[in-house]
């Protein structure tokens, strides 16, 4: 039997997207994620400052130790130091920002005008490789194709933030080779849900269950596990619900649809609350980690282990597509901002329904067209 570990107080461990154990500290309304590894002399110093935020401003007005001019290390803390850089809201910024830190790790110190394109194109061939890892929500895979796009990306962003600053004459990241998908390998990604198993879940998970409340919230607004475990009663105006995407910042207002509306009315008042519809056994709201595990074995219950929260968004989009929506109206919806991204989402729409569309009106065209061309040959001969 493994040995447990004593954390601080007001520090609790989590893992990461990566698989990595990080410890976050709370105390007094503050949040604070620690660099330093536990037991370090480090580590000691950095929760002592957590815990002494006065401590800690006023070790932040003295100059901190910077890196040597002209390492990865430096380019990495100038970068960090304009936070647009990173994106326009802390989740997209904490997502950059650990594609970054497992960049830069063991490379801090090698100077920037040394990079080559040939360098980052072997550590970005190396990020294709999907690897399985361990977390307390089972196995999962990281690495990959969308992995090493994300990187590649993220890199000539970086190193042309390097040239700005002059520490290199060119952008070595740029001249990488452009992340293909291999063919043998599938779209990969989160699974769409169809017809069939959205059917499957509703036969296994009733109405006036939190699972079943849960999943026409993903259905019907579609939005992330972050935004959904934010919905409350009490929000609601006209029949909608405003949404503020933690992800992009964009505001959107969500109209409630009937099917929705009976799983929201279903509830026991006990299940629930005004602020939050979703709400764990000890009356708490749900954060979106706990919100993805807990929903993972509802499917799982339900026969669905390869279905998931992220999955009903794009089996939303997917609908709106064989509805022969426009791209404007799926993304007033989804939130979604541009068309590339959105047609990633609705790759899973019915081929076979969408062509027949497509023929019947073509077809129609047409006919309207030869119908159009008689008549004004028939009108001119009469002229």
């Amino acid at each position: 039997m493994a040995r447990r570990r004593f954390l601080p107080k007001y520090v609790s461990s989590f893992i990461d997207v990566r698989g990595r154990e990080r410890l976050r500290g709370r105390y007094q309304g503050r949040s604070h994620y620690f660099r330093a590894p536990l037991g370090t002399e480090e580590f000691r110093e950095e929760y002592r400052l957590f815990l002494n935020p006065e401590i800690a401003s006023s070790v932040d007005a003295a100059p901190a130790p910077r890196a040597k001019p002209g390492t990865i290390d430096d380019l990495v803390e100038r970068y960090y130091a304009v936070p647009n850089n990173l994106g326009p809201t802390a989740v997209t910024q904490e997502k950059v920002r650990a594609v970054i830190e497992d960049f830069r790790r063991g490379r801090g110190e090698r100077m920037v005008s040394t990079v080559r394109f040939n360098h980052l194109d072997a550590i970005i061939a190396r990020k294709m490789e999907k690897t399985a890892i361990k977390t307390k929500a089972g196995v999962r895979e990281i690495g990959g194709f969308h992995a090493a796009q994300r990187l590649r990306k993220i890199l000539i962003r970086l190193f042309e933030y390097a040239v700005k600053l002059e520490m290199i004459d060119k952008n070595p990241a740029k001249h990488t080779a452009p992340v293909t998908r291999p063919r043998a390998e599938s779209k990969g990604g989160f699974h769409p849900w169809d017809e069939s198993e959205i059917a499957q879940y509703r036969a296994h998970w009733p109405i006036g269950t939190r699972e079943r409340l849960a999943m026409e919230l993903l259905l019907w607004t579609d939005q992330r596990r972050s935004d959904v475990v934010k919905m409350g009663k009490a929000q609601i105006r006209d029949g909608r619900i405003p949404v503020q995407q933690e992800k992009t910042g964009k505001e959107i207002w969500i109209p409630v649809a009937p099917q929705l509306l009976e799983a929201i009315v279903a509830m026991h008042p006990s299940e629930t609350s005004p602020f939050c519809f979703l709400m764990t056994r000890r009356k708490k709201p749900f954060t979106k980690e706990s919100f993805g595990n807990w929903f993972r074995k509802a499917c799982n219950a339900a026969g669905l282990p390869h279905c998931s929260a992220h999955g009903l968004r794009k089996a939303t989009l997917r609908r709106m597509a064989e509805l022969e929506m426009t791209n404007k109206t799926m993304k007033s919806l989804s939130g979604q901002t541009r068309d590339e991204t959105l047609a990633g989402y609705i790759e899973s729409a019915n081929q076979v329904a969408l062509a027949e569309a497509a023929i019947r009106r073509l077809s129609a065209w047409e006919k309207e067209q030869e119908c159009l061309t008689s008549s004004q040959a028939l009108d001119k001969k009469e002229a």
